[in-house]
């Protein structure tokens, strides 16, 4: 029986990423509870790795397709987390009052995802309330509190029912009455945040300030075309010819990440014959448009005798040091060049965890591409001014939109209109590429900011301000989307404090930790006075 509930608890949590339905979420810990309830002390460990375990491998199978040891590590380390805190869970509910036992769950799970988002070891793609992100009317709200409000409400909804039911079974078996003041709650708790989301969702209106916008999808194979059969020149021609379908009145060509695959050195980016291409492009057919694109970049450190930055490597002769970017480009008629670095990177591909104190880990690295061990960043976000100078937008790349708190920096830097930059072709037609699309219709509702989407393959798409898919391009095609979207100014709560969800919740759980500190060493004096 036990067994079947910790199936049943892995198989609730995956049904959101496999795109089925959210609302599973609401009880999909109840019967980890139940066997919580029933399996206390170390016997109740193994059922929550096993649910943890089932969780992870079910939905996050699809990194396999670039490196098996990926999902390995992203396996045992969210395990590693869940494992944790409902092992203090379960130490404070057998000595301690429940409400205390339940704040520290709750408050302990949240912390524990916040510092997961914040640290270098970091994957937090199953972060609970991403699991909306297939029912963006259920959460509009997230514009205050952002995706770990959603873990908020999936906790508290859990116990709240698990306490219902507990109290139900429990009057079943005495043969009395059975209580219904729980049930209002459970139901209430589940109920109030969804009728205020839908009636945000209904009531929101954008302000109508229109752009036009172009997405461009070569959809080139990461593994068979781009680094083998596709030479960086054809790969720039197929760009081009891309571009040249937009129409003459857009605003915006957006290309996906790794676009030009030509090799650019920061010191000569300007004069690199496939910039001056595409601004020769941008001259002659949009002279009042901007080209937003994704590149490798190369900075040299001719005269450096050590590494300059942590990041820098040595060329195989020696000769000097270098840093590599995965870095977005603005080209237009006008001006020189401007550039955005990738600055959340991709574990184990991009960067590497402690590397200045754990350098046998480099050994570890994926190559994708042939870019591989620690790529350098940039400090701060960074914003592009249209070539009109009347807008403001940001590109974040890849992997950059799975971060609320990040992603919203961008709009602190004054961005009106966002695009995501990706190449999710490295993970096949999977699950992969759908789940990262679906994280991108949650930073519209945080930030509240139109957002146009550009992979080399995958999903391409524009996202209104409420979360909605309004035009989209599937996998496995080559082609462009066109459409208008809205830029907006106003700055929502999220964007102007960040995760302050998270930070609460690190606050309270110190607390409730240091409290039961501080309730057992009562009990011990009362019970040896």
């Amino acid at each position: 029986m036990n067994l079947f509930l910790a199936f049943l608890s892995a198989l609730l949590l995956s049904l959101p990423w496999f795109g089925l339905t959210s609302v599973s979420l609401w009880f999909a810990f109840v019967p980890l509870l139940f066997i919580q309830q029933r399996k206390q002390g170390k016997r109740f460990i193994p059922y929550v790795i096993l649910t943890a375990v089932l969780w992870n491998l079910a939905t996050e199978w699809w990194i396999t397709k670039a490196a098996f040891v990926g999902i390995v590590a992203a396996t045992l380390a969210h395990t590693a987390l869940i494992t944790l805190v409902l092992s203090l869970y379960n130490a404070v509910w057998k000595r301690a009052p429940r409400a205390l036992a339940y704040t520290l769950l709750v408050s302990g799970w949240i912390a524990f995802e916040y510092v997961y988002l914040n640290g270098e070891i970091s994957f937090p793609w199953l972060v609970l309330g991403n699991g909306f992100a297939i029912d963006v009317k259920l959460v509009q709200w997230y514009e205050y509190t952002g995706a770990l409000g959603g873990t908020l409400w999936i906790w508290v909804a859990n116990l709240a029912i698990f306490q219902a039911l507990d109290g139900w079974l429990a009057a079943r078996r005495k043969g009395t009455p059975r209580p219904k003041a729980a049930g209002i709650a459970a139901l209430l708790v589940v109920l109030l945040p969804a009728v205020l989301s839908w009636h945000m969702y209904a009531s929101y209106r954008e302000k109508d300030d229109p752009v036009k916008v172009t997405v461009l999808q070569p959809n080139v194979d990461p593994y068979t075309e781009k680094f083998s059969a596709l030479t960086p020149d054809q790969q720039l021609q197929l760009i081009l010819d891309l571009a040249r379908q937009a129409p003459a009145d857009t605003r915006f060509l957006v290309a996906p990440e790794t676009a030009l695959d030509n090799r650019f050195w920061l010191e000569r980016l300007d004069s690199h014959y496939a910039v001056n291409a595409i601004r020769n492009l941008m001259r002659q057919r949009f002279p009042e448009a901007d080209f937003i694109g994704g590149l490798t970049l190369y900075q040299r450190y001719p005269d450096a005798e050590t590494p300059p930055t942590s990041t820098a490597r040595l060329t195989r002769d020696s000769a000097f040091f270098y840093d590599v970017y995965n870095s977005a480009i603005q080209i237009n008629a006008a001006n020189p060049v401007a550039l955005y670095h990738k600055s959340k990177l991709v574990i184990g591909v991009e960067m590497l965890p402690y590397h200045e104190y754990l350098g046998f880990i480099r050994k570890l690295s994926v190559d994708l591409g042939g870019i591989s061990g620690m790529m350098a960043t940039q400090p701060e976000r960074s914003v592009f001014r249209s070539v009109r100078r009347d807008l403001l937008v940001g590109s974040a790349i890849c992997y950059e939109s799975v971060y609320g708190e990040f992603f919203s920096e961008f709009v602190r830097k004054g961005a009106q209109l966002m695009f995501v930059i990706t190449n999710d072709g490295w993970w096949g037609d999977t699950f992969g590429y759908h789940q990262h699309f679906v994280y991108s219709r949650l930073r519209a509702i945080e930030t509240r900011r139109s957002i146009a989407r550009s992979a080399n393959t995958g999903i391409s798409a524009f996202i209104n301000q409420r979360g909605d898919v309004v035009r989209s391009l599937g996998w496995g095609i080559r082609g462009t989307l066109t459409d208008t979207v809205n830029k907006n100014d106003e700055i929502t709560f999220y964007v102007r404090y960040g995760d302050m969800t998270g930070r609460i919740a690190c606050y309270v759980f110190l607390l409730s930790l240091l409290y039961f500190g501080a309730y057992m060493r009562r009990k011990k004096d009362y019970l040896y006075h």
